[in-house]
């Protein structure tokens, strides 16, 4: 393995635009050596064909099938070169001098997992980290009690250089080769969703660090990748829902497990009954869980 570089992987579906805006924003880095590898899920739509003529120095990885994310990134991962690895959303924007500028910090890529700030198209910090999931922080509600109770709000967070959250999200995700496969990589039970809050419950189990910078940024459109329509809509909002019973499913046991997925279950039915009337995206979700688990 190479110490001298980053392999970053982009999963990418149907992204092309947004795509195209990433990968040039990564060839224009100062002074870091990097591999490109992305992992086209089946966009099945040809354009990778003018994407492979353009852009010859990146490495193309065609899935016959929409495997999402998690084993996306795996199948990326098997094919990088260097001991560090960055996971990239295809919606994000990296500045001119971004990699370089996290460097410069003189971290211990074998004690931290890192990520930095990232912001929308209006300049404003998207939060792209949390606490993880329990009693206290499985709805909106409650995650912004606990913050203040803690006093970990997002406004106070936000004012430091770097702190240690729970998790990051995966969409900039930068790890060493050594700790993503001492903890078996990425879950492929998690199609989409979650499965980054699940990579850092297992990062932080052996001890490793979560550090998000906030003096570094890069730009996040997100959901230029996951929500282009009403349908796909539908599919990752549901995923998200699917996602959250399988990450409560996995980390806890007895009646703790039994009475989160009961109260999980019990509020997104609840929720999305009553305003399925008025919302075609409310009424689809509870159609494609209901199908899900055959009600």
């Amino acid at each position: 393995m190479n110490e001298n570089g980053i392999s970053i992987i982009i999963v990418n579906y149907k992204s092309w635009d947004p795509l195209e805006n990433c990968i040039n924003s990564i060839l224009n880095q100062k002074k870091i050596k990097t591999e490109i590898i992305i992992v086209d899920n089946n966009s099945n739509d040809n354009k990778i064909i003018y994407f492979k003529k353009k852009y010859k120095s990146v490495i193309w990885i065609e899935n016959n099938s929409n495997y999402g994310f998690s084993k996306a990134c795996n199948i990326g991962e098997l094919k990088s070169k260097f001991d560090l690895l960055l996971f990239l959303n295809p919606d994000t924007i990296l500045g001119a001098n971004c990699l370089n500028k996290i460097f410069s910090k003189n971290l211990d890529f074998n004690l931290n997992v890192v990520s930095i700030k990232q912001l929308d198209n209006k300049n404003k910090n998207t939060y792209a980290y949390g606490e993880f999931l329990s009693f206290y922080t499985f709805n909106g509600i409650l995650r912004s009690i606990n913050r203040i109770f803690k006093n970990k709000t997002k406004k106070r967070l936000e004012k430091l250089d770097s702190f240690n959250p729970d998790w990051i999200s995966g969409s900039f995700i930068l790890i060493s080769k050594n700790i993503f496969r001492k903890v078996n990589k990425w879950d492929e039970r998690f199609w989409m969703y979650y499965e980054d809050m699940d990579l850092c419950k297992k990062i932080k189990k052996i001890g490793v660090e979560i550090i998000m910078i906030n003096t570094i940024s890069c730009y996040h459109f997100h959901g230029l990748s996951t929500r282009t329509n009403l349908e796909t809509k539908i599919k990752t909002k549901t995923e998200v829902l699917l996602s959250k019973i399988k990450y409560v499913d996995k980390h806890f046991f007895g009646l703790k497990k039994l009475m989160l997925i009961s109260i999980i279950y019990i509020s997104i039915l609840l929720e999305h009954t009553l305003l399925s009337p008025f919302s075609k995206l409310k009424r689809g979700i509870l159609i494609k869980f209901m199908q899900k688990f055959n009600y």
